[in-house]
């Protein structure tokens, strides 16, 4: 589960948000949208913590794109980026979802698929995929959307084409054109994030370790590294069957930052100060200079 220790830290610091929530059920979708956009905090999860509601919907809508990216505005919501695989393959589009797993409405009177100015990248073909258990070869971009559209009309399901692995994508135009092979999924998630710049990972800091968790059914989850508490993490929610709650790291913590200097944290308070003076995306960080309140850096 990619991310995992930071979605953590995003619960505990945001424990006090949600019972401060009334003023964001007046916003519009409009606004909503507007807010997670901007957010400073806003930042990278995994597929599986997007909203089962706003999976469902994606599923629905969406069925032919693959999503490369999830992002939580701790505030707002969440912010999904898409990448069309099949009528406008390699093209790129932002959806967006409230904190409830709401679809929000489109931007400013816009079409909800947002779409953005240029394709990422185009297929070179042919290209061999299948559809559910029938299987297809197209030549052109033409044949990929007529397999598409007469799967449809002979199931009447909705489903996304899976490659046969490799096929080749070709970035630019003209005499800059740069073509590369993809071997897997997770390589044409990448070759869309590439289109966006995204080369950075937004971790800011992880737990120092051994780190502990009360659980939801109340006992106590002890990591001794990132993959332990990855798999310890995994295993539990997997069996458990109980009330929905968050877990709750046991106090004092120590964060790790990326530059070798490490923050002990006695709060969720402390925490959450922890990710605002350190952790706002870059063009914000003369606005949090200062102002840490708790925890002691070293």
């Amino acid at each position: 589960m990619r991310k995992l220790l930071l979605i953590f830290t995003l619960i505990f610091m945001i424990t006090s948000c949600d019972d401060n929530m009334s003023y964001k059920q007046e916003m519009s979708d409009t606004q909503l949208i507007e807010a997670i956009i901007s957010d400073p905090n806003k930042f990278e999860i995994d597929e599986v913590d997007v909203p089962s509601m706003s999976l469902y919907a994606i599923g629905e809508e969406y069925y032919d794109y693959m999503m490369y990216k999830a992002e939580i505005s701790p505030e707002y919501g969440y912010q999904i980026s898409l990448g069309d695989m099949a009528l406008d393959a390699g093209d790129m589009t932002e959806i967006f979802f409230a904190k409830d797993g709401r679809k929000l409405g489109g931007r400013d009177g816009m079409e909800e698929r947002k779409r953005h100015d240029k394709r990422c990248f185009k297929f070179v073909f042919p290209l061999t995929f299948s559809l559910g258990e029938t299987s297809y070869t197209a030549n052109d971009y033409q044949e990929f959307r007529d397999a598409m559209k007469a799967n449809y009309e002979e199931t009447g399901e909705k489903q996304k084409p899976e490659f046969v692995f490799p096929i080749q994508i070709q970035f630019g135009r003209g005499d800059e054109v740069e073509t590369v092979t993809i071997n897997s999924d997770d390589e044409l998630k990448e070759a869309f994030q590439a289109c966006r710049g995204e080369e950075d990972d937004k971790k800011c800091f992880t737990f120092g370790f051994p780190v502990s968790f009360t659980m939801p059914d109340g006992t106590v989850l002890t990591a001794e590294d990132e993959k332990d508490l990855e798999e310890k993490m995994g295993a539990f929610y997997e069996s458990y069957t109980g009330e929905k709650k968050r877990p709750e790291v046991v106090f004092p913590v120590d964060l790790m930052f990326e530059d070798g200097s490490s923050l002990t944290v006695n709060s969720p308070e402390e925490m959450k100060q922890a990710w605002i003076d350190n952790c706002r995306k870059r063009g914000n960080d003369d606005e949090s200079e200062g102002e840490s309140e708790g925890g002691t850096r070293g």
